[in-house]
């Protein structure tokens, strides 16, 4: 993946984040080619699961926030 095909998969991901909302809820997703191609709620999972199926070490990871958390509120 270069540097270039790095930038357009993440800029995809946000462009596409509230359609990811529905499936992947507070999830990371890690993305290539313009697909998700794995996804779950820990961080070090999807990356390993991601590397394993493409053999890439560098692959765009998005967590698709629902926007309901409230950070540091006590």
């Amino acid at each position: 993946m270069t540097t270039s095909e790095f930038w357009q998969d993440l800029r995809w991901g946000e462009q596409h984040h509230s359609k990811f909302l529905t499936q992947y809820k507070d999830q990371w997703v890690a993305i290539m080619d313009k697909k998700i191609i794995a996804s779950g709620i820990n961080l070090a999972k999807v990356k390993s699961d991601a590397q394993r199926k493409t053999g890439k070490d560098q692959i765009p990871v998005l967590f698709i926030d629902c926007g309901e958390h409230i950070y540091g509120q006590r």
